[in-house]
């Protein structure tokens, strides 16, 4: 006799637990209610200076605000249904460059992301939403803004701390979710400075 509950004993090997299918919703609506927070101890300015790898199903609220040493953030491994979260806690405006590099053999999807430009004003960042990595080439910028190309090659991301105008002031955040192991995507929530320009860096490598 066939199994009458094949089809969901599928879609639950292909979605790899209810920690996939969670940690999902919780990448796509940016609300992160089920993640832990590091330790603030662990994630002041000059911890983050130093570097750190970041943890499966947390979220770090950083303090880092660029004026001091670049920093050079590592990506946990990318294992289907992982979600880690940066926030930036203080406004990263110091100039400095952070980094945040895959573990060795992982990668970025292919695809692009739009960061809008909508200077609302400092810090209000509520009145937005994350922008998402698209597998398609968007050939338009919306909202100002300023579209990323992100190829599949690449394994870092670098976010300058520019100066007086950016997209880092308190509140931001940067999410990266697996949903095919050894690949990344990501969506990036500005907080906008001055008139929120997008930072001088900002792009994958």
């Amino acid at each position: 006799m066939a199994n009458p509950l094949y089809g969901s004993n599928k879609y639950d090997d292909t979605q790899n637990s209810q920690k996939y299918v969670d940690n999902k919703q919780m990448y796509l609506s940016g609300n992160y209610h089920d993640l832990t927070r590091r330790a603030t101890a662990d994630s002041t300015d000059a911890k983050t200076d130093t570097g750190f790898t970041l943890v499966d199903s947390q979220i770090v609220e950083s303090l880092w605000d660029g004026d001091g040493a670049a920093a050079s953030m590592v990506l946990p491994s990318a294992t289907v249904g992982v979600l880690c979260v940066f926030r930036f806690a203080a406004q990263a405006d110091g100039g400095q460059t952070i980094t945040f590099t895959n573990a060795s053999g992982d990668y970025y999807e292919q695809g692009t992301i739009c960061v809008p430009v909508t200077n609302l004003g400092d810090k209000l960042s509520g009145t937005r939403r994350p922008e998402y990595l698209q597998s398609w080439t968007q050939s338009v910028a919306h909202s100002g803004g300023a579209i990323v190309t992100v190829a599949s090659t690449h394994t870092a991301l670098a976010i300058a701390s520019t100066a007086t105008n950016n997209q880092t002031n308190i509140g931001a955040e940067i999410a990266w979710f697996c949903e095919k192991k050894g690949w990344w995507k990501f969506s990036f929530l500005g907080s906008e400075l001055g008139s929120g320009a997008i930072n001088a860096t900002f792009a994958t490598s």
